[in-house]
């Protein structure tokens, strides 16, 4: 008799303990549950506290953002001149900006122009009219006679407009002056091609 009452209290214990186990299981499932739901949720939390600034950069040089690069097919030019049909060169631009011209050979050596006698590796020289709406270029020889090309003596030609940052109101012949004294400051040379598309971000 007493055995028996022994083993239903020591049931009766270990049904208790099953029972806590299970309901502390519970609540631990719920609680895990509850934890994912609010970091799952959609809703952004607070802000954190502004950070410290970081030291000022280095101030970069101020290029000229008004620069247009046009580029032509040279490869067809012949004879003693070839002219050029530039509607951007309006009168304006030729009063008040800064237009360089460069020429390229078979082996795609850029030179300004005009340029001298063999400056190209060619026998000839080159000299370049500037006019409203285009530009000319005459080809002499070494006594500055007219001299004659012929096709594929030439590859490219690349006219580069260098807008004066003086406002509207305010251009004149200064304004010219202004961005060839930059340049020299920048220790720029405007015959040096790749120089000058490197300074403005000009392809080459």
């Amino acid at each position: 008799m007493k055995l028996t009452k022994t083993i239903h209290k020591h049931f009766y214990i270990t049904k208790i303990i099953s029972k806590s186990t299970i309901l502390k299981a519970k609540y631990f499932l719920l609680a895990l549950l509850v934890a994912f739901t609010f970091s799952c949720s959609t809703e952004d939390g607070k802000d954190g506290e502004q950070g410290p600034q970081g030291e000022q950069g280095i101030a970069g040089i101020d290029g000229n953002a008004n620069v247009q690069t046009i580029t032509f097919d040279a490869s067809s030019f012949s004879g003693s001149f070839s002219s050029v049909s530039i509607p951007q060169l309006t009168q304006d631009v030729l009063q008040n900006d800064v237009v360089i011209s460069y020429l390229t050979d078979s082996d795609n050596y850029w030179v300004p122009i005009p340029c001298p006698y063999e400056s190209i590796g060619f026998d000839f020289a080159v000299h370049v009219i500037l006019y409203e709406g285009g530009l000319d270029l005459d080809y002499l020889d070494a006594s500055n006679s007219t001299y004659s090309i012929s096709a594929g003596d030439l590859q490219s030609l690349k006219v580069v407009i260098i807008e004066s940052t003086s406002t509207t109101t305010g251009k004149n012949t200064n304004g010219k002056q202004q961005i060839y004294n930059e340049l020299a400051q920048a220790g720029i040379d405007i015959k040096d091609y790749y120089a000058v598309c490197d300074y403005y971000g000009i392809a080459y």
